[in-house]
Parts: C-alpha cells; structure tokens; sequence
C-alpha cells in the first residue's frame, strides 16, 4: 500500500497561489516604501531616466533612512539609472519638477533631498 503522506503525490494544482506580494528573502536589497503615489507619478510622467534615478534616489534614502541623500552620479547609474548623463539629466528632470531639490558643489556628489509631491 502506499504511503499518503508521500510528498512525491502531492500535486501543486491543489494548492492555491499566494495572495500575498512576496517578501524579499533575507540578505537581498529592497526598496522600502510607501512611496506616495502622486510623486510615482509626477516622476513617471517625466522624460527619460527620471523615474529610474528617482527609485534609486528612494532606495538610497531607506537605507540611510533619511530624505537627504548624497547621490553620486556613478552610484545612481551602477543601481539602474543608466549612464551618468542620463542620471544627471534625471536628476535635473526630478528637481524641475519639483520632486527632489538637489544641492550641488564642485568636486562632491550632489546632495539630493526628496520633498512632497507638488500640487
């Protein structure tokens, strides 16, 4: 007689999906949240690498837990911003916006500085 408890006949059709998101496993890097909905999409609606530099500009804020973060441009590519031009034109795109105010000084990374969405 077989044994019922076999795991070999259990069949994954019988069990439903989750419904829960799936949570990040221990060790691996996530993007901490909420992130107001109106800034995702004032950002989104910006040209180019705007929204990708933005995420990244939100990642390195929560994990350092605060609005203001030193962003280089070397760093914002190397996370998904593309190229250190398109993330500088990002980062332009996002403080015209009025998402970010960006504080920069020869010779050091921009300082960069999330606010509410406008509006």
């Amino acid at each position: 007689m077989p044994d019922p408890f076999d795991p070999a006949r259990l069949d994954p059709a019988d069990f439903p999906p989750p419904t829960t998101p799936p949570r990040p496993r221990p060790g691996v890097k996530f993007l901490r949240g909420p992130i107001p909905m109106d800034w995702l999409t004032a950002a989104a609606a910006l040209p180019g690498r705007a929204l990708a530099v933005g995420l990244v500009v939100w990642f390195l804020a929560g994990c350092e837990r605060r609005r203001t973060v030193a962003a280089t441009l070397s760093r914002l590519a190397a996370l998904g911003a593309g190229t250190r031009a398109a993330a500088r034109r990002g980062l332009a795109a996002l403080e015209a916006a009025g998402l970010v105010a960006v504080e920069r000084h020869p010779g050091r990374s921009p300082v960069v500085t999330i606010l509410d969405a406008p509006g």
